[in-house]
């Protein structure tokens, strides 16, 4: 684990499973119509019972899709954490998915931060099934993380980058020690 401080706000790197935290919100990379897919989304929603899945469904009838880089807000279900934030990231390919991979990740902030949340784990938006790597990843949320909180942030006191795999970890670390 790798922590450090941005304005008071505490942001850590980690290996271990999003699941078992107990933050504010955990962010759920997602698709427009907040169905089930990919392995962590299937395993999120899962876990969460199918509480989540019938919030999600009510939003998706309400408003239609979601757009790429948007977030929208559930319960949390059954897991530890408050609340899930459903978040569309960009696929590798598709034009200018740099910027929209950046307001994924500052949505997903914003949204946490005027709900009042005082703390918010992700996963890499746009790792599992979209074609980023880590590298590119790192590079693209961790500078979006850092503006957010020294420009807008008031709540969020504690923000966790949850990953898979130590290589992936290994990419997020190298990032954050050059942006100090």
């Amino acid at each position: 684990m790798t922590k450090i401080d941005l304005n008071g706000t505490e942001l850590e790197i980690i290996v271990k499973d999003i699941i078992e935290t107990s933050f504010d919100a955990i962010v759920v990379p997602s698709n427009s119509r907040l169905l089930p897919s990919g392995t962590l989304r299937c395993k999120l929603l899962r876990e969460a019972g199918a509480k989540v899945q019938l919030e999600c469904n009510k939003i998706i009838n309400k408003i239609g899709v979601i757009s790429c880089g948007a977030a929208v807000m559930t319960s949390a279900g059954d897991l530890k954490a408050k609340h899930l934030i459903h978040c569309v990231g960009p696929r590798l390919g598709v034009g200018k998915e740099g910027k929209k991979l950046m307001l994924a990740t500052w949505n997903s902030l914003k949204l946490a931060d005027d709900k009042g949340l005082s703390s918010i784990a992700l996963n890499p938006i746009s790792l599992e099934n979209l074609g980023f790597n880590a590298k590119i990843c790192a590079e693209i949320m961790l500078p979006t993380i850092k503006k957010y909180i020294n420009e807008k942030n008031k709540n969020l006191k504690k923000i966790g980058i949850y990953l898979t795999e130590k290589p992936e970890f290994q990419e997020f670390e190298k990032v954050l020690k050059s942006m100090n």
